[in-house]
């Protein structure tokens, strides 16, 4: 036995565990999903190992956490198979389509949010983490596309380009090859793509929104924001309240409410807000009778009616109907008194 192989002084020898039925590890064909416990085994053993044995002046943390929620890029695209390339016919980003590989993994930066340190990275890190999925299509990283789209370029996003070792060439208006990786990596720059391709729905993602002249633009973003929003979450929120501003602003309000159906327009008003500056009739406009006095008190009815307006269109019976005794012994009087007279 070497001495490597005895234990040291004072410690027992743990017997190894006799070999499965059937062969070692070795030979098993390992399960597609090892259990947890499986693993769990192994890697703790190992990690004592490593941390009783390594050189001085390292730290070691088993099982470190990357990521307290799910890692999942903004958009996988995969381009089908089954029809031919028609990247012309593209209407969005249209100089983005005939540079891309077949499948793409991209980032979306908004306006409020901007490229931060080690985006760039985490990007990357995408990238090699959905090539290390088995039904990922990509058989290495040159069939593998990664873009970033951002409004506009900061200082930030060309220190992370040196920082990563990325060239920067330009393909053309909004479009940057990011060179140094075997994978195709491309930044579409939002502001420069809505001037080069005169895109105003491409706009709507930039800090530029003022500029925005499409009222179909004004039009599709509410509706799209509409889906997954409700209109009080929308009146409350910050950007909404700005963007609204932003288009009554440039297009004035005549246009921008045109966009918008009855019912949206007055969302979110008080009903004296709603029916405020219009005329009695045209607030009861298009209203049966009854739903014109629906609510008032049988006084407040007849109110400012004259007493033949008050009895108009009942018959005698109806008109006398819940009349006392003596109410009715009056109305007679003065029926014969007129008679007579």
């Amino acid at each position: 036995m070497s001495n490597s192989d005895r234990s040291p002084p004072g410690e027992q020898t743990t017997p190894s565990p006799p070999p499965p039925q059937g062969g070692t590890d070795a030979e098993q064909t390992p399960p597609e999903s090892p259990p947890k416990t499986r693993k769990t085994f192994w890697h703790y053993p190992y990690a004592a190992l490593i941390r009783e044995r390594m050189p001085p002046g390292w730290e070691l943390v088993v099982e470190y956490v990357l990521s307290l929620s799910p890692r999942a890029a903004d958009l996988l695209l995969l381009r089908r198979q089954d029809t031919e390339r028609r990247d012309h016919q593209a209407r969005v980003m249209r100089g983005l389509w005939p540079h891309l590989t077949d499948v793409v993994l991209l980032e979306f930066k908004g306006p409020t949010a901007g490229l931060r340190q080690r985006d760039l990275c985490k990007l990357m890190s995408y990238g090699w983490e959905y090539l290390s999925e088995h039904d990922c299509p990509a058989h290495d990283e040159s069939e593998l596309s990664l873009v970033m789209v951002l409004p506009e370029p900061t200082p930030t996003l060309w220190q992370e380009c040196e920082r990563w070792k990325l060239t920067p060439a330009p393909l053309s208006d909004g479009y940057v090859r990011l060179l140094g990786k075997r994978c195709t990596m491309v930044l579409v720059l939002l502001d420069q793509v809505a001037d080069a391709e005169h895109d105003d729905f491409i706009r709507l993602f930039t800090s530029h929104r003022r500029r925005i002249h499409d009222p179909q633009a004004i039009k599709w973003i509410h509706e799209r924001l509409r889906e997954v929003l409700s209109m009080d979450e929308l009146k409350h929120g910050k950007e909404y309240s700005e963007l609204v501003a932003s288009f009554i602003e440039t297009l004035g309000p005549d246009i921008v409410l045109s966009k918008f159906a009855p019912e949206e327009r007055v969302a979110g008003l008080a009903p004296e807000e709603r029916v405020a500056g219009l005329a009695p009739e045209e607030r009861v406009a298009g209203l049966a009778p009854e739903e014109r006095v629906a609510g008032l008190a049988p006084e407040e009815r007849v109110a400012g009616l004259a007493p033949e307006e008050r009895i108009a269109g009942l018959a005698p019976a109806e008109r006398i109907a819940d009349l006392s005794l003596e109410q009715l012994k009056q109305l007679q009087a003065a029926l014969e008194k007129k008679l007579n007279s």
